[in-house]
């Protein structure tokens, strides 16, 4: 029974999409941000700009695509893209970020996200996107790119804040589901290798990420 809820609930934390992605290799990209400073990045498009510059071209664009895209879940309006990227450009010279985004720019867009607009602490953001890059290296999933855009669904918030709109359950569910093995919110690093070690074991993981390794070997160390 448990495992038949875990089964649909894995779903929605992480909802299956049709289009798949060639994994990308684990490197920080060198150069950092150009920008001068937050406060000159008065428009969007300025800062768009910026965080292209500064080798965040993957993050601009899928902030411009939830501007235009016609689905109310996940769109931004401009004044919420422009603080996002402004969020981002705040934290694109932590190295754990330029990893990150990397493998998972729409998963390092809500990272970002999560600390400017959610109180999630930047060491606590820092371990999570490092155990991200760990979890992609590990798994070195055919599907990156599904497994990146399911995962920014929920990274950085509590339940009550992942929006479940055209999904047949409801975050109290989820909650109550999923927080008996330790995923209390995906707020922290320990919480989301929780859900992964749960998730991994669904048929759901392989058939929708298709990864070529496992978790294994992986452990989180909860931050203080």
């Amino acid at each position: 029974m448990i495992r038949t809820v875990l089964a649909a609930l894995v779903v929605v934390a992480c909802s299956s999409r049709g289009d798949g992605g060639a994994p990308v290799p684990v490197a920080m990209p060198p150069a950092p941000i150009d920008a001068a400073s937050p406060d000159a990045l008065v428009t969007l498009a300025d800062t768009l700009a910026a965080l292209r510059g500064g080798n965040f071209s993957a993050a601009a664009d899928h902030i411009q695509r939830r501007i235009d895209q016609p689905p109310p879940k996940m769109r931004l309006s401009p004044a919420e893209a422009h603080s996002t990227a402004l969020a981002l450009v705040a934290v694109a010279n932590r190295a754990p970020f330029r990893e990150l985004h990397a493998v998972m720019p729409r998963s390092t867009v809500e990272l970002a996200r999560a600390v400017h607009e959610r109180g999630v602490t930047l060491d606590e953001a820092d371990q999570i996107a490092t155990y991200l890059v760990a979890v992609v290296a590990a798994c070195r999933f055919e599907r990156l790119t599904v497994f990146d855009e399911n995962h920014s669904h929920v990274i950085g918030r509590e339940w009550s804040e992942i929006d479940y709109t055209g999904e047949s359950m409801t975050w109290q569910g989820q909650r109550d589901a999923w927080a008996p093995r330790g995923v209390t919110s995906f707020e922290r690093a320990v919480y989301i290798h929780a859900y992964f070690l749960g998730a991994e074991k669904l048929r759901h993981w392989d058939k929708v990420y298709k990864p070529r390794g496992k978790l294994a070997q992986l452990t989180v160390t909860p931050s203080k």
